[in-house]
């Protein structure tokens, strides 16, 4: 189902504030939970409304309350948030960030104890448009379901982490975990009946097998490291970093132990001006965008491969995976699909499944507030 963009954010809002967010809250997680959908993370879109319900209503995420400022040294700065509204803590740091850039070069925050806050990507666009080069990660310690390469007991998560590299075409938008999927994916297949498009994961036993349930198991089995049997030792670094930055550095870790629910953020802009010089930097990353774009196609390459987000239907793909519309087969940079999905949805409308519409109805029906059908 097609919908309205300014609809989808209406409704999504009101729900929001009906569960018990204030208006500003509820206006920030509907405008990044749309924003998730238009760059085609549908597992952090607008499918989540039941679950941010469920957390308003176990504490998991707490609509009262006052950032706290743990440290502030100009350049960089610290808070601990009670769990508020993840959308909403991260535009505060935004705000910030983008206002103290204008004073320093580096400006760096870090964030403990905060509400989910979704996609990575959908916080990108107000720091390429300045021209800045941003670094983000994040995680959860009080969820464990990656093991550390050549193990087969969990320690890690998905642990996310997104780069944002502005050019003078479209900015390059790295947003990957450093795990194979994530544990959503994972859970979506399980719902959809499916196996696993390959050996994502470790049975509790240390086997790669394709079999989602896996997760569900007492003992719980796992999922690999980003590079799966062969290279997951590059991934199982890439997750210690995540750890490091947005867990260690935040003062809220693992070692405490955290229920589920909160997040550690890392979030890092730097100002090319004060470096090389601006046109320079461009200079520089709009070449590498061009001759990676111009590379020649190699003859088995395919961006049709499975998705690690979530099961496409038969016959269809999932959004998000696939070639790009734009360039058929070859190259395609971080971050293009993503930005041709959102164009093509502000102008033909948000893209929507049918089972969540109707699940977002309910919970609208349930909250005396419209719906999106």
């Amino acid at each position: 189902m097609r919908i309205d963009v300014s609809h989808a954010r209406t409704v999504v809002q009101n729900i929001m504030q009906a569960g018990g967010m204030t208006p500003e809250q509820a206006q920030a997680v509907a405008r990044r939970m749309v924003a998730s959908d238009l760059y085609g993370h549908v597992t952090h879109g607008v499918a989540m409304v039941p679950m941010y319900l469920e957390r308003l209503g176990d504490g998991r995420i707490c609509a009262d309350g006052t950032l706290k400022t743990l440290q502030d040294h100009g350049s960089a700065f610290s808070w601990e948030c009670g769990r508020l509204p993840g959308a909403w803590v991260m535009e505060q740091a935004i705000e910030q960030m983008l206002e103290r850039i204008e004073s320093h070069p580096v400006v760096t925050a870090t964030i403990a104890n905060c509400g989910h806050i979704g996609a990575l990507q959908v916080y990108s666009d107000e720091i390429a448009q300045r021209g800045l080069l941003g670094l983000m990660m994040v995680t959860d310690p009080g969820v464990v379901s990656v093991a550390p390469f050549g193990g087969a007991t969990p320690v890690l998560t998905s642990n996310p982490m997104a780069v944002i590299i502005p050019t003078r075409d479209q900015p390059v938008l790295v947003d990957v975990s450093t795990s194979v999927t994530s544990n959503t994916a994972v859970r979506n297949y399980q719902e959809a009946g499916r196996k696993l498009p390959g050996n994502w994961l470790l049975d509790n036993q240390g086997v790669p097998t394709n079999e989602p349930s896996v997760l569900a198991d007492d003992p719980p089995g796992t999922i690999l490291p980003l590079g799966g049997e062969d290279f997951g030792y590059k991934g199982f670094g890439l997750g210690l970093m995540v750890e490091a930055y947005a867990l260690a550095l935040t003062g809220y870790g693992r070692h405490q132990g955290h229920k589920r629910g909160g997040q550690g953020v890392f979030f890092q802009v730097i100002d090319p001006a004060r470096f090389c010089g601006s046109e320079v930097f461009l200079d520089e990353t709009t070449f590498v965008r061009k001759q990676c774009l111009d590379s020649t196609p190699a003859k088995h390459a395919s961006h049709a491969a499975p998705s690690a987000c979530c099961p496409p239907k038969e016959g269809a793909s999932c959004l998000g995976s696939g070639p790009s519309a734009k360039n058929g087969p070859g190259v395609r940079m971080p971050g293009q699909r993503a930005q041709e999905k959102r164009a093509d949805q502000l102008a033909n409308g948000l893209a929507v499944d049918d089972a969540v519409v109707a699940s977002i109805d309910a919970c609208a029906a349930r909250l005396k507030v419209p719906g999106l059908s």
